[in-house]
């Protein structure tokens, strides 16, 4: 399934209600809906400047492995109504020993989207296949720099070369696999002008999608500079042609004009409670979720899901908008910063509106 295609299609619905009632079908049709963010280990082996990693007091706080034993029981409570499943969010997987199990147990319950988010520094190619053959459909590669000196200075204990070499196995792989690959950069002042170069240091690579995105705050990092001032005036010639070299090298990007970068809207937060599902060793989207008693089944009908979305159905936006900020969320982050799920949440609600655009064209051809 590829998702990105669908993105023009989740745009043409813009009535708020019709997205919620379409969620609220599929919630009591028991279709798929969720999107599961993943991250097995509390670690990094990186120390990216724009992440928290670099935050030494917040560091000490992430610890744990998600216990290999219980691997299953995540796939019987959540997986089969997943419609994604991505590995690592902010965090780095490939840390983890068992990323194969993970990966074996989703495609089990058919889940039909299974990605890696990775910094690409750890791949191996007989790792890389055995997951990508067992189910992986997509990696997910962030990339800070398109020089090596930046790529370096930008993601300290980075290695450039390690990362070029990742991308040559996914690209070897791409030819026997139905595997997707994508690169997530981030901008700031430093390495934005540096993306007008891109293609002329990946152009030779298999690259499916590239997002750019901006630099958002995450906690006491060591580079601060969050200001896009000297980008403004250069950002719409470089995202042109950015554009252009993307439509000969057959890539789909993703980015923002610059008017856009900073506008999010409110009722896709409303929407992605319903979706999004965050779980890693110390974290757990919901705190009414019974850890190795309910099943999402079993958590949904207590907490009343399918009323909750009925009544975003019938209410008028000012009144969702209110509902959302006077009670408690569903999707409690505990350790991760809400911002460095920003783009996570904005990339799943396109999937599942495209599930919804499908099953409410399907209700109105009936």
């Amino acid at each position: 399934m590829n998702t990105y295609k669908l993105v023009k299609l989740n745009k043409s619905i813009k009535n708020f209600r019709l997205k919620f009632l379409g969620l609220f079908l599929l919630h009591i049709l028991k279709r798929r809906y969720l999107a599961i963010h993943f991250d097995p280990v509390n670690a990094c082996n990186l120390r990216c400047k724009m992440c928290y990693f670099t935050d030494k007091d917040y560091v000490k706080k992430l610890k744990g492995i998600f216990p290999q034993d219980e691997i299953e029981y995540l796939g019987e409570a959540f997986f089969k109504r997943a419609l994604k499943l991505q590995i690592g969010c902010g965090t780095e997987p490939t840390l983890y020993k068992n990323i194969s199990k993970i990966v074996e147990t989703a495609s089990k319950y058919n889940v039909p989207n299974i990605s890696l988010t990775t910094n690409a520094n750890l791949l191996e190619m007989e790792k890389l296949e055995d997951w990508v053959s067992k189910g992986l459909s997509e990696i997910i590669i962030s990339l800070h720099g398109v020089r090596k000196e930046t790529y370096e200075t930008m993601m300290a204990k980075g290695d450039f070369e390690k990362f070029m070499n990742s991308l040559s196995i996914i690209s070897s792989l791409k030819k026997r696999y139905p595997l997707s690959l994508r690169v997530n950069y981030t901008f700031n002042e430093d390495n934005f002008s540096e993306l007008s170069e891109f293609y002329n240091t990946f152009g030779k690579y298999d690259i499916d999608v590239l997002q750019i995105r901006p630099i958002i705050k995450l906690g006491n990092t060591e580079y601060n500079n969050f200001s896009l001032k000297k980008i403004t005036p250069i950002y719409n010639e470089v995202l042109q042609g950015l554009i252009d070299d993307s439509k000969k090298h057959k890539v789909m990007l993703l980015a923002h004009n610059i008017h856009q970068i900073n506008k999010r809207s409110s009722m896709d937060s409303v929407i992605n409670k319903y979706v999004y599902c965050y779980i890693s060793p110390s974290d757990l989207f919901d705190k009414k979720f019974n850890w190795k008693e309910d099943t999402y089944e079993t958590y949904a009908k207590r907490v009343s899901i399918g009323k909750q979305i009925i009544r975003d159905v019938i209410s008028s936006r000012s009144k969702i908008l209110s509902y959302q900020n006077k009670r408690r969320k569903l999707l409690i982050f505990v350790r991760i910063p809400s911002q460095v799920l920003k783009n996570h949440l904005i990339d799943h609600l396109q999937i599942v509106q495209k599930n919804l655009a499908e099953l409410i064209g399907m209700i109105v051809q009936n």
